[in-house]
């Protein structure tokens, strides 16, 4: 689920517009308080999303840091100049497997990176969820910066959202959200490790981690979105928090 960041550059600087949505969701406004949450991950292969964790710390899938290439955290600085800030450390779950992620199956597709500098310019830290796994049948809010359409690569790197349904059988490894029935609405190439929102006590939480999708085309985009819950992984992500010098 990549973009080259040498082609989302590109489109930014030359100011492409935004279209519609994350397939078949709406742009977030900059008042919207996952607009200061939210982040790009950058590297050689490709563009991924991720949930600020703190001034250095991001929360993403681990998919899209796993292997020693060089990855940044880029965000749009006044007149949408992209800014980058280089990665220098990660930690991923241990029991994130490569193979069973590309297999859609049970994965804990997590990591946790640190920043060379502040990510600043407005970003703050996400408040992760605490409480069990949502129930079938909950709403969920994506989060991410990939394109509103498949192929579209035009309209990928503004950030946008999509209201979609908790299916299936919610586990501590997967959770799958869809759309109505017959919506292409959901995840896809460069939403991998973006948020998905709840509501938990009254205030939006981030209850799980875009892993992978399902779809018709070529990407396999709007069908299906699997993500990772939060909530029993919120110890490792804590314990990975302190490790790269976080609290």
């Amino acid at each position: 689920m990549h973009w080259t960041f040498r082609a989302l550059a590109a489109l930014v600087l030359a100011g492409a517009t935004p279209a519609a949505a994350v397939i078949g969701g709406a742009p977030v406004s900059d008042g919207d308080p996952v607009a200061a949450e939210t982040v790009i991950i950058t590297g050689g292969q490709g563009f991924c999303t991720g949930a600020v964790l703190g001034e250095r710390l991001v929360l993403t899938a681990a998919h899209c840091v796993a292997g020693n290439g060089r990855i940044a955290v880029l965000i749009f600085g006044p007149g949408r100049q992209p800014l980058i800030n280089e990665i220098v450390d990660r930690r991923v779950h241990p029991e994130y497997r490569q193979a069973d992620w590309q297999a859609r199956r049970t994965a804990v597709d997590l990591a946790v990176i640190r920043t060379a500098q502040p990510i600043g310019h407005g970003r703050r830290a996400a408040t992760l969820a605490a409480g069990g796994l949502p129930a079938v049948g909950a709403s969920a809010r994506l989060v991410g910066f990939g394109p509103s359409a498949e192929g579209d690569g035009r309209s990928a790197g503004t950030l946008r959202s999509a209201a979609l349904t908790v299916t299936g059988r919610p586990s501590s490894y997967q959770v799958r959200l869809t759309g109505p029935a017959g919506a292409t609405l959901g995840a896809c190439t460069g939403d991998s490790g973006g948020p998905v929102y709840a509501s938990e006590s009254g205030r939006s939480v981030v209850s799980g981690v875009v892993s992978w999708t399902t779809g018709r085309g070529s990407a396999r985009c709007g069908v299906l979105t699997g993500t990772v819950p939060v909530a029993p992984h919120r110890r490792w992500i804590e314990q990975a928090v302190r490790g790269l010098g976080g609290s």
